[in-house]
């Protein structure tokens, strides 16, 4: 191509391109033509064995072999189907009926549609082969299902129909192309004229010849281009009239882009600075919280993390308070397919109930008092992204079928209408309630429970991972240092073992809080010992149950505690928390007999109503009008 002159260049681009074209339209209008006779012949082929399958149907209720031998020979003789193959299963497998007398009484894989309880639709359609395919569709009689039609359809006719079709679109199309690329031979032959003769007036500038002007004729591009050489040749002549101020503007411009040089060093300088201290800003303004340490049992939790991450199914996160359950839902947000959607954080718990419906769903204008404008609800805010369900199991039941109902069918209604809206949402819950107790006692639906369990995982407790408690306090100390303006950098060795030692029932929400206490009163580099306060061998069960109190053990939990005489040593795995809990239940019982209503309970126990009703709900706890409570200890 390189020795060929500007017009055979032309001319074989234009061949190329007009082949290219011819090509690329053939090629995409066999595409095209060969899925629509497809989508077609399917659709087509659909709707006749839907048709066919009341026949169908009650022929196999009523085991009529002759006539099912009928309606199949009927079917098959239609050539517009192209039928390669049918026959009839009963529910066991067996074969009724078939287009080939060797498979009669043959047993067959039951179809995964006819296995189905309780099927959502009456037919199905999968590719056999490439040049095949199958549509399967139930016989029902009576509400039941009796069997299953299957029938084979050949789309060999379908490339034949589809070649007539293209070679005669590419009979029109080709000539069509080929004179419009001659069209662009002769237009292109006129424009090579035009440029050989600019450039045999390049050629002259650069000899010095000026010459006469070319003549400019038209308003296209090759016509200003000559306008512009005509330009460049007056410049020129001015320009070598003026050859003694070249060379102090020249001068003039280097030392003008020296200065700016120099300035330019000097902001690359500055603005390595400002980059370094935004990003020691953007370290001390970042807040705890992100997941430190991956060893032991948090490893193999990240590592399921991961690999659900990315899946668009439900997650069920479970773990005591404090164990960094919404850092995992917004981990396995981020590190999805929705990260860059909302995700849209709801606690549960803190919802009134007679307020949760239009929390989630949505209300309209007048749905209800108060009810002023239109509302979305958080389904509809989430769309395209997350859900983080906080604290699920606190959901009242009244509302779970709703809930449940959004989850299925991924549709809700706003409080006050009757339109069903679309939303695409992904659902992830976390809770601290054993659900499947709940789902025993009638205090969660069971198909709710699992459905939000389509994969659940379960954060580990802190004592869980010791192991990781050097990292997690490094890395407090390092942000509240920052934040507070001390000077501590670490802590000690025996302080880690008395941390070691201790049960952390708050878990790592307890070690942030006693980290930033320590590090806000210490008076040295290093947190010691005694830095902290904790019992190391038996927690105080105010802590484990939420009290806001100051940890002494007169406390109604701690007296208790003290009177049992329980040691966490003596217990073998989850025996410590059922301990705990039966305390809890019988102390809330008491204080329940003991008090004229909840609120003087809670004030008794040190808790708020909040907390309080939420203990009662959790044990199944009951009291009317200052009746004593009664409590199942299970």
């Amino acid at each position: 191509m390189a020795k060929l002159g500007v017009q055979q260049q032309l001319a074989l681009a234009v061949l190329l391109s007009v082949s290219l074209a011819a090509l690329a339209i053939c090629a995409t209008l066999f595409v095209f033509s060969q899925q629509r006779s497809y989508r077609d012949t399917v659709r087509r082929s659909t709707e006749m064995i839907e048709a066919a399958s009341l026949a169908f149907s009650q022929a196999t209720a009523d085991k009529d072999d002759v006539l099912l031998d009928a309606l199949l020979h009927e079917l098959q003789s239609r050539r517009e189907l192209a039928i390669s193959e049918a026959y009839v299963l009963d529910p066991e497998g067996r074969v009724a009926a078939h287009s080939r007398v060797e498979e009669y009484g043959k047993t067959y894989p039951i179809p995964a549609l006819a296995a189905e309880l309780n099927p959502t639709r009456l037919s199905e359609v999968s590719d056999e082969t490439s040049s095949a395919f199958r549509v399967i569709s139930l016989l029902q009689a009576g509400g039941r299902t009796v069997g299953a039609l299957v029938v084979t359809f050949s789309t060999i006719h379908l490339a034949r129909q589809v070649r007539t079709e293209l070679l005669w679109i590419a009979g029109v199309t080709v000539p069509i192309l080929l004179i419009s690329g001659l069209g662009v031979m002769v237009y292109g032959r006129r424009m090579a004229n035009r440029l050989q003769r600019l450039e045999t007036k390049a050629l002259e500038i650069g000899r010095g010849e000026w010459g006469e002007p070319l003549a400019v004729a038209g308003d296209d591009e090759i016509s200003r281009l000559t306008a512009a050489f005509n330009r460049m040749s007056t410049d020129l002549t001015q320009l070598r009239s003026r050859d003694h101020q070249s060379a102090e503007t020249i001068a003039a411009l280097n030392r003008d882009l020296t200065a700016q040089l120099e300035i330019v060093g000097r902001l690359k300088e500055r603005l390595a600075d400002e980059n370094a201290s935004l990003r020691e800003q953007l370290r001390s303004l970042h807040a705890p919280g992100e997941i430190i340490g991956a060893n032991g049992s948090l490893r193999s939790v990240m590592a399921q993390a991961r690999q659900v991450a990315s899946l668009p199914i439900t997650v069920l996160i479970t773990g005591e308070s404090g164990t960094g359950k919404e850092l995992l839902a917004t981990f396995l947000h981020e590190a999805g397919a929705r990260s860059t959607g909302p995700l849209i954080r709801v606690n549960c718990a803190a919802l009134p109930p007679t307020l949760i419906e239009s929390e989630l769903f949505g209300h309209e204008k007048g749905a209800f008092t108060g009810a002023v404008g239109q509302k979305k609800g958080k389904f509809e805010l989430a769309h395209g992204g997350t859900l983080f369900l906080d604290e699920v199991g606190e959901l009242p039941t009244e509302s779970q079928a709703a809930f449940l109902r959004a989850l299925q069918q991924g549709e809700i209604q706003r409080v006050g209408s009757d339109r069903a809206i679309s939303v695409d949402v992904r659902v992830i819950a976390a809770t601290n309630r054993n659900l499947a107790d709940d789902v025993r006692q009638g205090r969660f639906r069971e198909d709710l429970y699992y459905r939000l369990k389509v994969v659940e995982i379960r954060c580990p407790s802190l004592r869980e991972r010791l192991e990781d408690l050097p990292v997690l306090a490094q890395h407090f100390i390092e942000h509240y240092s920052r934040k507070l303006g001390k000077p501590v950098i670490g802590i000690s060795p025996s302080a880690l073992q008395v941390m070691a030692s201790y049960r952390w029932p708050g878990n790592v929400r307890e070690l942030e809080n006693a980290i930033a206490r320590a590090v806000a009163l210490s008076t040295s580099q290093v947190l010691g010992p005694e830095d902290f306060a904790m019992a190391p061998d038996r927690p105080s069960l105010a802590s484990i149950v939420g009290i806001n109190g100051d940890g002494a053990s007169s406390s109604p939990f701690d007296r208790l505690l003290d009177l049992c005489a329980i040691v966490p040593h003596e217990l073998k795995g989850d025996a410590w928390e059922r301990v705990l809990s039966s305390v809890e239940r019988l102390c809330l019982q008491a204080a329940l007999e003991k008090s004229k209503n909840q609120k003087e309970a809670a004030e008794a126990l040190g808790l708020t109503q909040t907390k309080l009703h939420r203990l009662i709900r959790k044990h199944g706890l009951k009291q009317d009008r200052g009746q004593s409570a009664e409590v199942d200890l299970v």
